[in-house]
């Protein structure tokens, strides 16, 4: 096989620099090199909706919310893991709005097989993907309610139940943190599930395991 030589004069194997001095191969995602701290950092970086909405928040926080979503309405630890790693993949190659991503089907499936690699690394589960959209739609119409009230409605608005508490803004060190948080302790659960059980409580400001 021949190596390509990149702009830099040095060869170049297909790998990218991600955070914590780590590399990963974007078109060759291996599972050995799939770091949860690397997720969390990457994800609570990046803005949602191309950072056009009228509040700031970012994908770990719209992931955190996710998980609350599948938890208050009666899911149980492995849905909601499924729903706090659902936009794993954006951690590289990043969060490409609906309208453009459905005209790249490579790109599609290039996120899909660093999914597949995400899910070997950590064991995850695989919950119906209907259920997974349900999830993703509610938290994205929570979310205009509360952060991006001027934008128009969408053809995929979901009605958003009152009991959703007004969303506030999270820091990104904050959402790093509190996904990093939500994740060692759905892990948890679902290996040794406690007896009286346990939710996270959603407040204005923070996830308080209860």
């Amino acid at each position: 096989m021949t190596t390509e030589i990149n702009n830099a004069g040095v060869p170049d194997e297909g790998w990218i620099q991600i955070a914590h001095g780590h590399i990963f191969h974007p078109m060759d995602p291996r599972p050995e090199e799939v770091f949860i701290e690397d997720i969390a950092q990457s994800l609570s970086r990046q803005i949602r909706y191309n950072g056009h909405s009228d509040e700031i928040i970012n994908v770990a926080h719209h992931s955190c919310n996710c998980a609350w979503l599948a938890d208050v309405m009666g899911h149980g630890p492995k849905t909601q893991l499924a729903m706090l790693m659902h936009e794993g993949g954006e951690y590289i190659v990043g969060d490409m709005i609906r309208p453009l991503k459905v005209k790249f089907p490579d790109f599609i499936l290039i996120e899909d097989d660093i999914m597949t690699a995400i899910n070997t690394r950590f064991d995850l589960p695989v919950i119906d993907h209907k259920l997974l959209k349900f999830f993703d739609n509610l938290a994205l119409s929570w979310e205009k309610r509360d952060l991006y009230k001027s934008a128009r409605d969408w053809p995929y608005m979901l009605e958003v139940p009152d009991w959703c508490p007004t969303i506030q803004t999270w820091s990104h060190a904050y959402s790093e943190q509190r996904f990093l948080s939500m994740f060692a302790w759905l892990q948890l659960e679902i290996k040794a599930p406690q007896t009286k059980g346990r939710s996270f409580k959603y407040t204005t400001t923070a996830w308080d395991g209860q």
